[in-house]
């Protein structure tokens, strides 16, 4: 008597078929890559790469000395970023007249994010109105060495690195919110 085979049969032999078609495995090479962050009381490096959008000009940590700088590296497809927008708005209305600017380095994480018409279609459509950077080549990204989408980093007014900040800070995840506008309002306090 013939048995026909069941389903588990059918997909391990169509599994072993498919292992033997494959190419043969390679061998993999181990690569080292050394990621240094920005300390908490360095000079960063200085922003490169563009286009700058919602500028009429390319901004320098150098020519923002003397105000207090929050750095908000982010992409315009990450939900973590995207709802952390609502925070920096407010922040932005609240303490720019006091000293604060906030620059945007949108580091792409997909191909699809790295369009210019997408990037500035996104800003207008999520009211973002300071300037912002495009990191396409990932510059920026490797040279502070960020390692997710958002991070957020507080430069006093001489230039130095105060305080960072890795995650969203939102209405979902507040616990960060009052520290950091804690530290926004002691900075801005410093002369």
């Amino acid at each position: 008597m013939n048995r026909l085979p069941t389903p588990t049969t059918l997909a391990t032999l169509a599994a072993a078929a498919l292992l033997t078609l494959a190419p043969p495995a390679q061998a993999v090479t181990a690569r080292t890559v050394t990621v240094t962050s920005v300390a908490t009381g360095q000079t960063p490096p200085e922003l490169t790469g563009g286009p700058w959008l919602n500028t009429s000009a390319p901004l320098t940590l150098a020519g923002l000395k003397g105000r207090v700088v929050l750095v908000n590296f982010w992409v315009y497809s990450c939900i973590n970023c995207h709802n952390s927008l609502p925070t920096l708005r407010g922040w932005y209305g609240q303490y720019r007249a006091q000293g604060l600017e906030i620059v945007g380095v949108h580091t792409p994480e997909f191909e699809s994010d790295k369009p210019t018409a997408s990037v500035q279609a996104a800003l207008k459509e999520d009211r973002v109105t300071w300037p912002v950077v495009q990191d396409n080549a990932r510059t920026n990204w490797r040279a502070w060495g960020i390692r997710a989408w958002p991070t957020f980093l507080l430069i006093d007014r001489q230039g130095r690195v105060r305080y960072t900040h890795r995650g969203e800070i939102s209405s979902r995840f507040p616990q960060a919110i009052p520290g950091l506008d804690a530290q926004i309002r002691a900075l801005l306090a410093e002369k």
